[in-house]
């Protein structure tokens, strides 16, 4: 008798890079801590540029289970860096929204900021909104109800509307929102093909010191390829330069902008290091404080 060989099944693979969105603070990256290695630590971090995590799960579908890796994009959450932060969740697929239950102005910003940049960025994608710190039950100043009606205003998306309360202290229905969103990404649908991040750019938009940091950082993003590979480059040079994000000042951008041309003369013919230098001197005069 020939022994039966069973034919391996061959395991559908998929990869989708999705982003996590909101405000400083609100623990987009205790949650990604959380999904990604099952700890949990409440020390602020404020995120420079942007850090990419990945994390693999297995989703069923009437055809067997499928294997999707997320390349999941943390990134900065100061408001006014909206070039700086398109620049970071460009060809993203998939978002989470995510707002701090214990500061309502959280969640005002998650709908007058960051969908409007996720509709001008990316067009309708499918997004999981989140209210988080969901432990601090005491200090809630709006509850799922405030999140759900959010989550509503994106129903013409077409991709459903998802909303949870969270806590990357508990792990209270983090698996099962970045669950959801896999299973939505399984979908079949088609991303709307919008301009480059420095199409949308626009100089008339220049009115503070900070609107022409973002600038400047969006363009050395771009020349040096992707947000993710400049991140360690625009730290180390914001560090040293002494730029506070919250509240930079003329000086400090100006020595930033200095100090970028410096970096970039270590691997880009003088001619352009400089081109570059004048080109950033330029946006920081737009700046009308």
């Amino acid at each position: 008798m020939h022994a039966t060989i069973n034919p391996v099944m061959h395991l559908e693979k998929y990869s989708k890079n999705i982003v996590l969105l909101g405000d400083s603070a609100v623990g987009k990256t205790s949650l990604i801590q959380k999904y990604v290695v099952d700890q949990f630590d409440d020390k602020y971090i404020s995120t420079i540029g942007k850090k990419v995590t990945k994390k693999k799960l297995m989703l069923e579908t009437p055809d067997g289970q499928v294997e999707m890796k997320l390349m999941i994009w943390d990134i900065i959450g100061q408001k006014g860096y909206r070039y700086s932060q398109a620049t970071s969740f460009y060809n993203a697929k998939g978002a989470i929204m995510v707002s701090d239950l214990t500061k309502k102005e959280t969640l005002d910003s998650v709908m007058g900021y960051w969908i409007p940049l996720v509709l001008r960025v990316l067009g309708p994608i499918p997004i999981i909104f989140l209210g988080n710190k969901a432990d601090l039950e005491d200090e809630r100043q709006y509850g799922l109800a405030e999140v759900e009606k959010v989550a509503e205003s994106c129903e013409a998306f077409g991709y459903g509307r998802y909303a949870y309360l969270s806590s990357a202290k508990t792990g209270e229905n983090i698996d099962i929102a970045f669950k959801k969103l896999g299973e939505i990404l399984l979908e079949k649908y088609v991303p709307i093909k919008l301009g480059s991040v420095l199409q949308l750019m626009d100089k008339d938009e220049i009115s503070t010191v900070k609107d022409a940091l973002d600038h400047i950082m969006a363009d050395f993003a771009d020349q040096f390829g992707k947000m993710e590979y400049a991140t360690p480059f625009l730290q180390h040079q914001l560090k040293i330069s002494q730029v506070n994000l919250n509240n930079p000042t003329r000086s400090s951008v100006e020595l930033f902008v200095n100090n970028l041309a410096i970096a970039e003369g270590l691997y880009k013919e003088a001619f352009r290091s400089d081109e570059n230098r004048r080109k950033r001197l330029d946006i920081l005069r737009y700046a009308k404080d």
